[in-house]
């Protein structure tokens, strides 16, 4: 009886080993308790994990709806708790809009989010807890208020024409590819002032237009229905009849574009009447022949209309740099260069290039010889300010697939590798694992081919793509899984805001819904006024808030901060060097990682079955981390659906 006791009792054991995770062991011994781990990982920060913010959503510090850049500082203990080693800021300086990459002063902090006495604040706070600042920094274009374009439009000699991409401007690859042209005023086209008109229509097909500077007061419009003639400056105004085929009206005009005439108040068209393309100013009391439909141009008081390109919208010129071998004596070069000089100086650690394909358009070779005088530049900033090692730069070479993205690692030491979340995603939706290691490595001597020492800046989603957890429908242990094997892999991993609470959205109606605040407590507000009310509220409940995922042992935020945890104690998970598995489950991805005498075992499960093997040459008896039901101390590794699991050897 006593024999058969023991016998149950043995396969109970058995059956909680496979329900339940043990504890994790710890890098000292197995006598050092996981709470020493845990702050030991905090404290040595190998992992590289780097955590990309929206000032503007992340944490509000004064109530007025904008998050801001002491928000960012009062919750540091919050992102040194998933890991992380540095932070993205989006664009912090003044800019037209919300997200800031329309930037009007490159030298400036936006008053919106704070001060540069913030700025270094958090710099120094953030340095004390192992965290370095990355500033988002925009070169293909600049905002259309920026000053330096403003001065380019007003005087076509001033020095910041040279600034932008003007029609007529020699150069190599400065346009096609992707955006187009805009036509923008350069002097005083507009008028603000009181203008006589007399509108002579004895030539029907010929009319003439005479315009004369007034005094005395404005007229309303015209109600006679019966006339149709119009003069058109911000509405449709009624002219009067004065005469045989002579119509006249005096009005304030005020604009910055001109007028036109039409004869119909609503319609467009052949109703249209203005200037001939090669005769398009006032001479005051000097009749200007009309012509109509779409050869008629704007009538204008003086000034004339000059185009720029901009790859993405009207309020973003694109810079130019002249010919890409020396573009580093451009002067756009070099007051950029100087404005980066000024936040190195300050503290900052490391800069995100927006848009680098552009900024040649789509030429490689031009793109790749440009971004590297510019790496060149800033870390020679970086040196002489005192910095250790080397400055870190990562570019946004968004291209159709990795072999056209590698060659910018002949430009910059990292670059986003796009390429790796959508193979994972791949793979989770297909539950085929046993490829996804051996891609990787793919990856990585792919890169390596440009650049012996390259930094392969791994991600889920960012700002500018639907949530990770909508591209996985919504299936909390497949974003679990997601979560678990970006911070198993090689490279340096980037987490994006929200995306360790499980956040979705896409971006159908907007932008701004995968830019989503924080929302730090069950009941607290968020930051939304930058969103302008774009916010997804049946997302922001109280059991998605920061609160309510710190007090529970199965959150997505839980599996970030174990495994980052995890990854920052490990140097072998951090920084090891990858090498396939064979997996003997096509759900199961298997791969190990070796640094410095150290290895692991990574095991992942991309399928929504139980998958159970004996993994040849390696062991499991010692696990460091794990998400879901996962288990090996028996000899036999078995995973649950979408577990994950990492073993020493």
């Amino acid at each position: 009886m006593m024999k058969r006791f023991t016998q149950i009792l043995a396969l109970l054991g058995a059956m909680l080993l496979l329900t339940a995770c043990p504890d994790p062991i710890v890098p000292d011994d197995d006598s050092t308790t996981n709470d020493t781990w845990r702050q030991q990982a905090s404290k040595e920060k190998l992992s590289g994990i780097t955590y990309q913010l929206n000032v503007y959503s992340f944490a509000d510090s004064d109530g007025d709806g904008w998050g801001d850049i002491r928000g960012i500082t009062n919750h540091l203990d919050y992102l040194d708790s998933i890991g992380a080693t540095a932070l993205w800021l989006s664009p912090i300086h003044e800019a037209m809009s919300y997200h800031g990459y329309n930037v009007n002063d490159y030298y400036s902090v936006s008053r919106k989010l704070g001060t540069e006495a913030d700025l270094k604040d958090l710099i120094d706070k953030a340095k004390a807890k192992n965290i370095g600042i990355y500033l988002d920094f925009v070169l293909n274009h600049s905002g259309k208020d920026n000053g330096w374009f403003r001065a380019a439009v007003a005087d076509p000699s001033s020095k910041y024409h040279d600034y932008y991409v003007f029609s007529g401007q020699s150069g190599e690859s400065t346009t096609g590819g992707m955006g187009t042209w805009y036509s923008v005023s350069s002097g005083n086209i507009g008028y603000d002032g009181l203008l006589h008109f007399k509108l002579d229509v004895s030539n029907a097909s010929q009319p003439k237009l005479t315009i004369t500077q007034a005094t005395g007061s404005a007229q309303s419009g015209n109600t006679d229905t019966s006339v149709k003639w119009f003069i058109y400056e911000n509405n449709a105004i009624r002219m009067y009849k004065t005469g045989d085929n002579l119509y006249e009206i005096t009005l304030h005009i005020k604009n910055d574009w001109g007028v036109l005439v039409k004869d119909d108040a609503t319609q467009w068209g052949d109703h249209k009447w203005g200037a001939k393309a090669d005769d398009k100013v006032v001479e005051f009391g000097k009749p200007k022949t009309l012509v109509k439909g779409d050869a008629a141009n704007d009538i204008t008081f003086g000034g004339s209309s000059i185009q720029y390109w901009a790859s993405f919208d009207a309020s973003m010129p694109d810079l130019y740099y002249g010919p890409h071998a020396k573009a580093s004596e451009s002067a756009a070069f070099k007051d950029l260069a100087a404005a980066a000089d000024k936040w190195i100086n300050l503290g900052v650690a490391g800069l995100r290039l927006d848009a680098v394909i552009w900024i040649y358009q789509n030429n490689t070779a031009a793109n790749v010889s440009f971004l590297k005088q510019w790496y060149d530049r800033c870390n020679s900033s970086w040196k002489a300010a005192g910095g250790k090692g080397d400055f870190y730069m990562v570019g946004e070479a968004w291209c159709d697939n990795a072999e056209k993205m590698a060659p910018y690692y002949e430009g910059l030491p990292s670059n986003f590798n796009f390429y790796y979340y959508w193979t994972l995603k791949d793979r989770i939706g297909k539950g085929k694992g046993d490829d996804f290691a051996r891609t990787v490595v793919y990856f990585q001597n792919l890169f390596r081919g440009y650049r012996s020492d390259f930094i392969d800046a791994i991600k889920l989603t960012n700002h500018d793509e639907d949530r990770a957890a909508n591209d996985l429908g919504r299936d909390v242990a497949k974003e679990k899984l997601a979560a678990a094997v970006l911070l198993t892999s090689p490279g340096k991993p980037y987490i994006y805001q929200g995306e360790e609470l499980g956040y979705w959205g896409n971006k159908s109606k907007g932008d701004e819904y995968v830019r989503a605040p924080i929302k730090w407590t069950r009941s607290g507000s968020v930051p939304s006024t930058a969103l302008n009310g774009k916010v997804d509220n049946s997302m922001l409940t109280a059991d998605i808030s920061v609160e309510a995922q710190e007090q529970s042992a199965s959150s997505v935020l839980r599996v970030y901060r174990d495994f980052a945890q995890a990854r920052n104690a490990w140097k072998a998970l951090a920084k090891g060097q990858i090498e396939e598995i064979t997996s003997p489950n096509a759900a199961v991805a298997l791969w190990k990682m070796s640094y410095e005498g150290q290895t692991v075992l990574v095991a992942h499960n991309f399928g929504s079955g139980t998958a159970a093997f004996a993994v040849t040459g390696y062991t499991t008896d010692k696990m460091i981390v794990s998400n879901g039901v996962a288990d090996g101390s028996s000899g036999l590794l078995s995973l649950g659906p979408y577990a994950s699991a990492v073993f020493l050897q």
